[in-house]
């Protein structure tokens, strides 16, 4: 098959953020000393003609003053931050961090340079307040300018609304320069050091957070030279998103410039978690498959490929993501997605377990990737509240946890692979086939997902203060009185009564038998190298 070969762009060559940066901070020293040395002394006697306080354009000129004060500015670059930073834009909070940041550091040079405002007929507004140098006002709407064309472009909006936005931006800091002039309160050349300052920050920023330079960035989204002829399906869980058109333009940014072909998508339901989405993307023979969804999505995709040969890529969106965390997968839905397209796969081992169906009718197979859980573990996941989760996330569990502090024990008979059966007054059952749970906690330490092996803890607690020994077996790795952890490749666990079991942080209602084997290196996952 011939590639396909589109128009090529034209490139605009640009200099790297942090080149940029030293440039724009040497730029700043050298008119700062010249400002401070009084060399620009011509250039500040050109003063505006005079313009009355209480005049229509006095008036406005004062309120456009305030709507663009720093602490206007930095309250809003801030918000933009948390948002940014909660819809695992990770990259792009830490250089709006930095960017936010030069506004105090304006402030503290204002304060050092100690170098007066000029006359003005506006002395007594609110923009009148601290030093001169560099102006305050132009310095932070530099910065708001910066901020308002990354998000643009971090929000993958097309070619030509990020010109327009830029020009938007651009006549921002104009007008902000020309108010601050016109009133008096500034200098030209205080408000060239704010440009200055503000670009200085800008790039760092910029550099900071690994983000494409604000002059030659829409210059270079261009196609690539040749398709791979792959295509991704993306199977998601709509209630984990607030803005799916973003997690779209974001996906298919990143899947565009690695040159695949456009994405499937697939959307889950509250009846199906992912298995028929899986199915189909399976029938539509895809190359990957990315799940963005919680704990139950992926478990249910991981369910469909196993055996597949297909493999299965994270973009981190629930509450816990143990699968991802585990296997070092970015929590940054850019970085995770940039990992999807470019990483090696690696295999890892599926646990494939029998249960009694609810009533003991029947038994039924399922498999799991993280967790399973009998008794405690399991009425925990089923006692913590979704709404919860939705607004203190992992703390939900532990609120869960304290509702069930005082479980009923029940008695677990437990063969190992060929051994003997053993019975034990337990209050839970946990198994793994990774080490670590919600909230980093690491109950398996020498857990392996690829190591044809699934832990086992059993948990048989006299009193609540026993939960203690718990963290000290955490902590040192070390088996406590009341938690004893093993490993096998074949488990079978039977019950004196029916209780809670889970799978990957979903219950399935109860059972009072479980029969779980390992399969070996059965689903691959793209993932950092182990």
């Amino acid at each position: 098959m011939t590639p396909w070969v589109p128009a090529v762009r034209r490139t605009v060559p640009h200099l790297p953020e942090v080149v940029l940066s030293a440039l724009f901070v040497a730029l700043f020293l050298v008119w700062s000393w010249l400002v401070l040395t009084g060399c620009t002394a011509a250039v500040d006697r050109i003063r505006p003609l005079f313009l009355p306080p209480r005049s229509y354009a006095g008036q406005i000129a004062e309120a456009f003053s305030l709507v663009t004060h720093p602490l206007v500015i930095v309250i809003a670059i801030a918000g933009v931050t948390v948002f940014s930073f909660r819809r695992r834009m990770r990259r792009l909070a830490l250089a709006l961090t930095v960017a936010a940041a030069g506004i105090p550091l304006q402030t503290i040079l204002a304060l050092t340079t100690h170098r007066a405002r000029p006359h003005t007929a506006f002395a007594d507004s609110i923009s009148h307040f601290g030093g001169a140098y560099p102006a305050s006002h132009v310095t932070a709407m530099t910065l708001g300018a910066w901020v308002l064309v990354t998000l643009t472009r971090a929000h993958r909006r097309p070619t030509s609304s990020v010109a327009q936005w830029v020009g938007v931006g651009v006549g921002a800091v104009a007008l902000t320069a020309a108010c601050q002039w016109i009133m008096g309160l500034a200098h030209l050349s205080d408000i060239v050091g704010g440009l200055l300052l503000g670009a200085a920050v800008a790039n760092l920023a910029l550099s900071a957070g690994g983000v494409d330079s604000i002059l030659s960035a829409w210059a270079r989204l261009g196609l690539p030279r040749e398709s791979t002829d792959k295509r991704a399906a993306v199977i998601f869980n709509p209630a984990k998103f607030d803005d799916l058109s973003l997690l779209r333009r974001r996906v298919e940014a990143e899947v565009l410039a690695a040159g695949w072909s456009p994405t499937l998508w697939l959307e889950t339901t509250v009846d199906d978690p992912g298995h028929e989405p899986a199915g189909r993307a399976l029938d539509a023979g895809v190359d990957l498959v990315l799940v963005a969804g919680g704990d139950g999505t992926v478990r249910a995709v991981s369910t469909e490929l196993a055996g597949t040969g297909v493999p299965m890529a994270l973009l981190p969106s629930g509450t816990g993501n143990l699968l991802a965390r585990n296997l070092g997968v970015p929590m940054d839905t850019d970085a995770a997605l940039r990992l999807a397209l470019h990483g090696r796969a690696r295999a890892i081992d599926v646990v494939r377990c029998e249960t009694d169906a609810p009533g003991g009718e029947s038994a039924m197979t399922q498999r799991f990737v993280v967790m399973a859980g009998l008794g405690l573990d399991a009425q925990i996941m089923e006692d913590t509240s979704d709404d919860l989760k939705r607004v203190i996330r992992a703390g939900a569990y532990a609120v869960a946890a304290v509702q069930n502090a005082a479980p009923v024990p029940f008695t677990a008979t437990v063969a190992l692979d060929d051994g003997e059966p053993v019975e034990q007054q337990v209050v839970m059952a946990l198994l793994g086939n990774v080490g670590t749970i919600t909230g980093g906690v690491t109950l398996f330490p020498h857990a392996s997902p690829s190591d044809g092996k699934v832990d086992l803890m059993l948990a048989s607690p006299g009193k609540v203060a026993d939960w203690a020994r718990l963290g000290a077996q955490i902590l040192t790795g070390r088996d406590q009185k009341g938690f004893s952890t093993t490993s096998a490749s074949r488990m079978r666990i039977a019950t004196d009564r029916p209780v809670p079991f889970e799978l990957d942080g979903d219950t399935t209602g109860t059972t009072r038998s479980l029969t779980v084997e390992i399969e070996p290196e059965a689903l691959l996952v793209v993932a950092p190298e182990a």
